[in-house]
């Protein structure tokens, strides 16, 4: 999907940009906010994020501009409250905002709500799904938004963090990855997670996949990758 993000703090903005691309979206920054309306009517995504400063100006006459305009009615904004304030937030919700996520930062809880604000589009008819919402390898087939895994057509249930590292080795299937990629990215704080922990996190996740968990290769000394060849095996 694509996805606007759109502030003054080049930092943050920069923050949730590598988290979406971690998640297959296509993102654009716009800075100042004051050019959103302008380059919207250019090409409009299928979500906006909008990062206010910390004393969140001109943010609700921005939401209100965006929503008199036809064009952009229907597109879904989510909104990051700098102050982290109940009363800000409802301000935000009230100006024409689908949903807004506090700072202190927490970034699974706002790709929970991307996700979210996607999905509904998707179920509700107004945008098809793309390639960066469905992965597919072999019999394997992983819908983002939907946080749904099947495996040859049979649903498997998995955990948020199986799912994300299922996802992450499926995006580079073939590739190795050391446990320190690995934890960087699935967990983004790696320096917080010990090595088992993941290697736990891996034995349940080829558990649950049954005669295709092998497709998990372990390379001794430097970590894990999937091998499609595992996974076609099994469609076949």
């Amino acid at each position: 999907m694509f996805i606007t993000v759109a502030g003054e703090d080049d930092k943050f903005c920069g923050q949730l940009e590598r988290l979406l691309l971690c998640e297959s979206h296509k993102v654009s920054v716009i800075k100042p906010l004051a050019e959103v309306g302008r380059v919207l009517q250019g090409s409009a995504p299928h979500l906006l994020v909008l990062v206010p400063d910390a004393a969140g100006r001109s943010v609700v006459d921005l939401l209100g501009a965006v929503r008199n305009d036809s064009g952009l009615r229907r597109l879904p904004i989510l909104c990051i409250n700098p102050r982290g304030g109940g009363a800000d937030g409802v301000a935000y919700l009230d100006a024409g905002a689908d949903d807004f996520v506090n700072r202190p930062f927490n970034p699974h809880i706002f790709l929970a709500r991307v996700r979210t604000l996607l999905r509904r589009r998707v179920w509700s008819g107004d945008l098809e799904q793309d390639e960066a919402t469905i992965l597919r390898c072999g019999a394997l087939a992983m819908n983002l938004l939907a946080r749904q895994v099947l495996l040859s057509g049979r649903p498997v249930v998995l955990t948020r963090l199986e799912f994300d590292l299922l996802a992450f080795l499926v995006r580079g299937a073939d590739q190795v990855f050391s446990r320190s990629d690995i934890l960087e990215a699935v967990w983004n704080y790696p320096q917080d997670v010990a090595t088992r922990t993941l290697d736990k996190h891996v034995e349940t996740l080829r558990r649950k996949l049954g005669a295709v968990g092998a497709a998990i290769e372990t390379i001794h000394g430097v970590g894990y990758r999937l091998a499609p060849s595992a996974l076609e095996m099994k469609r076949a």
